[in-house]
């Protein structure tokens, strides 16, 4: 039975859940880094945010660390203040670099949090502890968190039965030769990015069980393509709608380190990226200087609202709220990168009010169905149509994603190779890509 207790008790107070997207601290004066909206921030009950990188002095770096541009963040334990002075009290662990001094800095990490009363959510000491939800309650509201990644190394990060580490999604990367590959050689792949079925069967069975425990269910996806690539990837698509239909109240989409578009499904809001928040003296080409609040609004025990803060960084890296002109610049960045979903923005008493989908707006779609706008199907991502072939080998990676039932969690499959044959063009699936 769901936890409503105190909505029948008569609980009509709002409770304001306030997120940002990536947070790292590392500087002599901690709190000085969140001066110009520690204000704000805390005039949230609920202030929840993706903690890229560890707070810890202890561990060593784990190798692995492959991808172009990637580095090992951690932050001294006296970092902690800053957060706990703007009023963070919640968390999401599971993305790539909260691992990259290994068990011991991750368990430090879980440690100096607990001792400020930060929850946390997404890694512990075993598997079962990085896929329980961290639930905080504030005026009779439980709010719970969950929070996965798709993007770490393959060995080091992920939790096992008996050994630390994060809650995972993993996910295979196919790439397809589209059809007009012999008229204009070297033209772009169909890119297809599946998420295991096994894997996003156990996220689903987590927001499920949340929801039997939390009157606002929470999820956190550190997942995407950074590196200015600007839109969300087919699966982060399927991942998101998919925690929405098994009961989250708001998907939060972390990786990408720039704003993005965001989408209104079936009454709930998917934030793709907010950007970085806070990523103290870490810069990077497509880190983008804008970013955002957002704000989620709870009247006896549900969202009633969904609201953006638009947010300036710092050549110095502070985050501060936007003047009119530049918050009205960053609703009009959101539209035009949330064109595809229909949301609407409205700006009143100097927030963003969102909205959508708005009239004529083609239905979200999911897995292999084909997105109209687009003519892909939500997995898909090409400036080509899809051959009107069948997804066969799509459907084996994951038979979810046609509609059907999984009789049991899969295993995941090893890589399947198409036999070479004597002709130039070229079709069928790579082999599975990094994470």
């Amino acid at each position: 039975m769901k936890a409503s207790a105190e909505k029948k008790a008569g609980k009509q107070d709002e409770l304001v859940i306030m997120a940002v997207g990536d947070v790292y601290v590392n500087r002599k004066n901690p709190p000085s880094i969140f001066s110009r909206v520690a204000s704000v921030l805390r005039q949230g009950d609920v202030v929840v945010a993706n903690l890229e990188g560890a707070i810890c002095d202890r561990g060593e770096p784990v190798p692995g660390k492959v991808e172009i541009g990637s580095q090992y963040l951690r932050s001294d334990p006296a970092q902690i203040s800053a957060y706990v002075s703007a009023g963070f009290n919640l968390v999401a662990l599971s993305n790539n670099h909260i691992m990259d001094y290994g068990p011991e800095g991750l368990a430090q990490t879980m440690e100096i949090l607990a001792q400020h009363g930060v929850a946390h959510a997404g890694g512990g000491r075993n598997l079962k502890e990085a896929h329980r939800p961290a639930i905080v309650q504030r005026k009779g509201v439980k709010v719970a968190l969950l929070s996965y990644t798709s993007i770490c190394p393959q060995v080091g990060h992920a939790a096992g039965e008996d050994a630390a580490g994060l809650a995972t999604i993993k996910v295979h990367t196919c790439y397809e030769a589209p059809d007009n590959i012999l008229y204009q050689p070297g033209y772009a792949p169909i890119v297809w990015t599946i998420p295991d079925g096994e894997y996003q069967e156990r996220m689903l069975a987590d927001v499920r069980a949340a929801r039997k425990k939390a009157d606002i269910v929470l999820v956190a996806l550190h997942g995407g393509i950074s590196w200015g690539f600007g839109r969300p990837a087919g699966y982060l698509k399927e991942l998101s709608r998919a925690a929405i239909d098994a009961g989250a109240d708001y998907v939060m989409c972390a990786h990408p380190h720039s704003i993005m578009g965001m989408e209104m499904y079936k009454s709930k809001l998917i934030s793709y990226c907010m950007g970085n928040f806070v990523m103290d003296g870490v810069m990077q080409a497509h880190f983008g200087s804008d970013s955002m609040i957002v704000k989620c609004h709870v009247r006896n025990g549900r969202i009633t609202r969904y609201s953006v803060i638009p947010v300036g960084i710092s050549k110095d890296w502070q985050p501060y709220i936007h003047a009119r002109k530049d918050a009205l610049r960053v609703m009009a960045t959101l539209e035009a990168m949330s064109q595809e979903y229909g949301t609407t923005y409205a700006f009143e008493g100097g927030e963003i009010v969102i909205g959508g989908p708005r009239p004529g707006t083609p239905p979200a779609q999911r897995g292999l169905s084909i997105e109209p706008h687009r003519g892909l199907a939500v997995l898909a991502d090409s400036s080509m149509p899809i051959p009107s072939r069948e997804m066969a080998l799509k459907l084996k990676l994951n038979p979810a994603l046609a509609g059907k039932p999984l009789a049991k969690p899969m295993a995941p499959k090893p890589v399947l190779r198409p036999t070479p044959k004597p002709v130039t063009k070229t079709r069928g699936p790579a082999s599975q890509g990094k994470r």
